[in-house]
């Protein structure tokens, strides 16, 4: 499955189990080890627990590491290409990773801005 093909995957699982605040960012022209950050929204602890339940039955893939799953508070699904932050409300707003990023945040209906420069 290609990153896109598994980030847009990712985003739609997470948005069919009432996750909020999806926010795709591309990290493909920074030099980190990863080309892709989804982050997304959970109202309680349960709720993350049933999002990450979700994406590991339904993507094909098995993420490479994952962080947080005790707490649920700020959950890190690694996929290599593609990292998954499923947070609280609270956890989000205190590390507000998107505003790190916020030149690189990209539409998930659409093609990512490394793309449609190439």
């Amino acid at each position: 499955m290609s990153e896109q093909s598994l980030l847009r995957r990712a985003a739609k699982i997470i948005e069919e189990k009432k996750g909020e605040k999806i926010v795709a960012i591309d990290l493909s022209d920074v030099s980190i080890p990863t080309s892709y950050f989804l982050i997304a929204e959970a109202d309680n602890p349960v709720h993350a627990k049933a999002l990450v339940s979700a994406l590991r039955e339904s993507l094909p893939e098995r993420p490479y590491h994952a962080e947080g799953l005790s707490e649920r508070r700020w959950v890190v699904l690694d996929y290599g290409d593609v990292v998954i932050h499923i947070f609280n409300r609270e956890a989000r707003v205190f590390y507000d990773i998107e505003s790190l990023w916020a030149d690189h945040l990209m539409p998930l209906d659409g093609p990512s801005p490394s793309e449609s420069a190439a």
